[in-house]
């Protein structure tokens, strides 16, 4: 809509996601790039969004979210992993009010469908 922040900002371009995540994707690597030495992309070409139809799949995806850094070798358990948000499901709240990363709580319905 022309009458939009974003519309008076960037008229050309209209926001969507895809051109949000471009921008920052451009800006990362020109920050990025020269100290790693090196130019050009930094990132994958493309990205998926994709809904999550069910509770499954939430609990699904977020156990792939936290189980990456032990994938990668970093750490032998993901509540090793510093900056995981799974130890903001900690039972004992002393390991939550450590966690350098804090995490909204969603509680979807369990007959939740899409």
């Amino acid at each position: 809509m022309p009458d939009h922040w974003h519309a008076l900002i960037f008229p050309r371009y209209p926001l969507t996601i895809s051109r949000v995540l471009q921008d920052v994707k451009s800006v990362a690597a020109r920050k990025f790039n020269p100290g790693r030495q090196r130019k050009g992309a930094l990132w994958q070409h493309q990205f998926w969004d994709r809904f999550v139809r069910h509770t499954q799949e939430f609990r699904d995806r977020l156990e792939y979210m936290r189980r990456n850094p032990v994938t990668a070798g970093l750490v032998e358990r993901p509540e090793d992993w510093r900056w995981s948000s799974c130890n903001n499901f900690a039972l004992d709240r002393s390991i939550v009010a450590n966690c350098p990363i804090q995490v909204d709580y969603v509680d979807l319905p369990d007959l939740y469908r899409a």
